[in-house]
């Protein structure tokens, strides 16, 4: 694509948008190294003054990063929340202009552990529903999250829950809110499991966040346990 040389819109801030729709696409991922300054001058035709310019406003908007001695790359996908903040996956990357996604791994009604019947107050012979599924931000895969709902929400297997805000879905169609939660943060260590799901070597450093959510009436309703890749989310208390 040939940069517009009779546009009021300056060369920089044309190159500008062409890199981020081209991030926007897929053509360039996150982590992955963008053409150097020369490659840009071939390819456009222009100075590597206005190249530079449309790099640094990149860089500043930390769409970019500048790796010394290696050239510039695509930025890592940072999720941001406040750990006091009840918000869905979704609204946190909803509030930073990515676009979230996610993959059901699993979705069954199945027998609770003793853990998860103390935990969630579970009667004797009451089963459990258990929804596990791989989030992603700008499908980078950002977190493997295990939930764990009453018998009551058994009701949801019917559901299609891939790139699904299951918040959403439950306030929309079902009147549900979830008001209170108590979480608890550890650090752990990827398994050959949580390598596949996440594309992170083994041994990796996650956070597991494992909560007990509540709806609107004060009602126990799931218990989450999300093992999140620490680089690519930040909690702010």
């Amino acid at each position: 694509m040939k940069l517009d040389t009779e546009s009021s819109v300056p060369l920089y801030k044309q190159l500008k948008d062409i890199i981020k729709r081209d991030i926007s696409n897929g053509i360039y991922k996150h982590g992955q190294k963008i053409p150097s300054e020369v490659e840009f001058q071939e390819s456009y035709n222009i100075s590597r003054i206005t190249i530079r310019k449309a790099l640094q406003e990149l860089t500043d908007e930390k769409i970019l990063e500048r790796r010394r001695g290696k050239g510039t790359y695509v930025a890592d996908v940072k999720l941001e929340r406040s750990i006091s903040t009840l918000m869905s996956f979704t609204e946190v990357c909803e509030a930073q202009n990515l676009k979230p996604g996610g993959r059901i791994i699993k979705c069954i009604l199945e027998e609770p552990t003793e853990t998860d019947r103390q935990e969630m107050g579970l009667k004797e012979g009451e089963k459990m529903v258990t929804i596990e599924r791989v989030r992603y931000a700008d499908s980078v895969p950002v977190s493997v999250e295990m939930s764990r709902f009453t018998e009551k929400y058994s009701f949801l297997l019917g559901e299609n829950l891939n790139d699904c805000s299951l918040f959403e879905l439950l306030e929309k169609k079902y009147g549900i809110k979830f008001q209170n939660y108590v979480a608890v943060l550890e650090l752990v260590f990827a398994d050959k499991e949580m390598s596949c799901y996440l594309d992170v070597p083994v041994k990796c450093p996650l956070l597991l966040v494992t909560s007990s959510n509540y709806d609107q009436d004060g009602a126990f309703a799931f218990r989450c346990q999300q093992y999140i890749v620490g680089t690519r989310f930040k909690f702010m208390v």
